[in-house]
């Protein structure tokens, strides 16, 4: 009942100023660990150690043994995706709930344990800086579902990535030009959540991704339907490589 209160009131309020925003979502959701419920934190040090990081050690694709998230060769030419790297799985309660509260409930602070996961996935197996070239890219939201929501959360977790990286951070070349349902509303129907995302998204300037290696930053990815849909567009804007960044695998 209170989070489907906090869901109305920030819809209402999400043109409101940043302090009474904050105000009244720490009324209705007071700041609290998501896995041990220790306040004054969403999730405490104790409980980020607990979950459980991916080896990233297959292709995310069809499970081949591959090394530092790399997508095996059939897939790469399948997918337009070079890399795959999910710090985590979205089966996790932990995880599910502050991706929700993140995506759903406008919790923006999340994003910092979010960002510090996907860190230690890329340590963890072994990517410790970017190729030459990199540049970081979020999957955007349509115009619409950015002004209902406030903000774009693929958007937050790109800027703390290429902050942490010293990489550029370009939010506008990647576009979403046609709105569409949300892919989870097709979370069993691989067909249907790619049909759902072809031919949503536009690249501008081209010339700016010319032999790049990208680094696509979202949430979470199921098949991977909308990373791939991105993938495709970006090679065929000339770019290099393209590496997906997920939070959780769902």
């Amino acid at each position: 009942m209170a989070r489907n209160l906090l869901s109305m009131m920030s819809l209402l309020l999400n043109k409101s100023r940043g302090k009474i925003k904050k105000i009244l979502l720490d009324l209705l959701l007071p700041k609290k660990c998501f896995g041990c419920n220790r306040p004054d934190t969403y999730l405490c040090r104790d409980c980020f150690n607990k979950i459980e990081i991916n080896l990233n050690n297959t292709c995310f694709f069809c499970g081949k043994i591959t090394w530092q998230g790399k997508i095996c060769i059939k897939c790469q030419k399948e997918s337009g995706l070079d890399r795959m790297i999910a710090a985590t799985e979205y089966k996790s309660p932990v995880i599910r709930d502050l991706i929700k509260n993140f995506k759903y409930h406008y919790i923006r602070e999340v994003a910092k344990p979010l960002t510090q996961l996907l860190i230690k996935s890329l340590a963890q197996c072994g990517i410790l800086d970017f190729p030459h070239k990199a540049i970081v890219l979020p999957i955007p939201l349509y115009k619409t579902r950015v002004r209902a929501r406030g903000f774009n959360q693929a958007e937050i977790l790109a800027k703390e990535i290429a902050g942490y990286f010293n990489l550029p951070l370009e939010s506008n070349i990647l576009k979403k030009i046609i709105p569409n349902e949300p892919q989870a509303k097709f979370r069993d129907d691989y067909e249907k959540r790619k049909e759902n995302i072809r031919e949503v998204f536009a690249v501008s300037p081209k010339k700016s991704i010319e032999r790049k290696i990208i680094i696509l930053v979202d949430d979470v990815a199921t098949t991977g339907a909308t990373l791939i849909e991105a993938a495709k567009i970006l090679k065929k804007s000339g770019a290099n490589e393209v590496w997906g960044l997920v939070v959780a695998k769902g």
